[in-house]
């Protein structure tokens, strides 16, 4: 081969090469599976949301029970403000104590095709709506709506609902009681149907009220009638575990206003009373025992609203009526210290809603405390 020759050849290998190392170069390098999990697991909670749409694999990655479990291990919880305002729903944020911003942003729900909308119940992430006739489970993370299927019998049609997580298997279950005698369980995401309760032939008869329940450590709790003549009302609870419906006894007449909370880790039932707040906690629901305390409270808040406890044992209070700003005051049970915080994004367009009279209907609207982000899809 002579010289030219030889530098053509060169030439033509150098070619080639260089083409395959481009071709190389241009072919994604795909990540590792956990690398993936690991960057998607710390970023922002909108980030998150955004790249959702980028592929298939994040959307798979960011709906596994593995990632939605340690997003909502690590969430910082904070308070979520709704207010009804006729077909829209308005959503603002309250970061709790030592937390400088909340993972839900303040926006706007339609909700139009599900009438009135009495109740509202934040559990693990997810917050119960009760419609006319069945559940609908709001993730205010993922600003979306799931309606449950409709849970029917052969005598009576839905009545009341609630839903409620358990914390050992990391399940979400709603609990719908559809007559006095009836009782239905639905699984979220597991592809189930509504089933008959476990116990269902040892439940006691009973007529949950209007009001919102609370799920604790995988107890759900509310209030229910036992009878209507004479009038008997109980804190009837609901395990996830075992099925079984266990009323309790309320350890004070007038339990009427009384809220349903998570205090210290029990269900307590607290109220405004003189000069303060008084809070009753359930020790041991099968002995019926109830223990008491009550906190002064500074005399400046005594005619703000009492709208729940925190984890951390604040109790929460707005006023009763909106001026110009609209505050959130923290008041911790303990230290008795007063923290206040003010809703910049609230405005008075947000929630004036006038009735025939022209009043304000402010009181339409609901507090959730402890609330935390998830990324559940159902």
């Amino acid at each position: 081969m002579d010289e030219q020759e030889e530098n053509r050849s060169t030439t033509t290998q150098s070619s080639s090469q260089s083409t395959s190392d481009d071709n190389n170069r241009s072919k994604p390098v795909p990540f590792p599976l956990e690398v993936t999990f690991k960057i998607l697991s710390r970023l922002p909670t909108k980030s998150v949301v955004r790249f959702r749409s980028v592929s298939k694999l994040w959307a798979y990655i960011t709906t596994t029970p593995l990632f939605t479990k340690a997003r909502s291990s690590a969430s910082r919880p904070c308070v979520l403000l709704t207010f009804r305002k006729y077909d829209i729903l308005a959503v603002f944020s309250s970061p709790l104590r030592n937390n400088t911003s909340s993972h839900v942003g303040n926006y706007r729900l339609p909700i139009p095709d599900y009438g009135f909308l009495p109740r509202f119940e934040s559990v693990h992430g997810l917050v119960c709506l009760e419609a006319p006739t069945q559940l609908v489970i709001w993730n205010p993370t993922l600003k979306r709506l799931f309606t449950l299927p409709e849970a029917k019998s052969s005598e009576c049609n839905y009545k009341r609902g609630f839903l409620g997580y358990d914390p050992v298997d990391g399940t979400y279950k709603a609990l719908c009681i559809l007559t006095g005698r009836d009782s239905r369980i639905l699984t979220l995401g597991a592809q189930e149907s509504w089933r008959t309760t476990t116990n269902d032939s040892s439940k006691p008869v009973h007529w949950p009220t209007k009001d919102c329940g609370r799920c604790i450590n995988g107890v759900i709790y509310y209030r229910a009638n036992l009878s209507f003549r004479p009038l008997k009302q109980v804190v009837m609870s609901f395990d996830l575990r075992s099925e079984k419906f266990l009323p309790i006894e309320f350890p004070m007449p007038d339990h009427d206003r009384c809220l349903m909370v998570s205090y210290e880790g029990k269900l307590g039932l607290v109220s405004s009373v003189s000069s303060g707040v008084g809070i009753w906690s359930l020790e041991n629901a099968e002995n019926q025992e109830w223990s008491y305390r009550k906190f002064l409270l500074p005399p400046i808040y005594q005619t703000w609203d009492l709208k729940g406890v925190t984890d951390d044992g604040e109790a929460i209070y707005v006023p009763s009526s909106f001026e110009d700003s609209f505050y959130v005051v923290y008041f911790d049970l303990k230290s008795k210290s007063v923290r206040e915080t003010k809703i910049q994004a609230i405005g008075r367009d947000d929630v004036w809603r006038p009735d025939r009279l022209g009043c304000d209907l402010i009181n339409d609207f609901c507090v959730l405390p402890n609330h935390i982000e998830s990324f559940m899809s159902l």
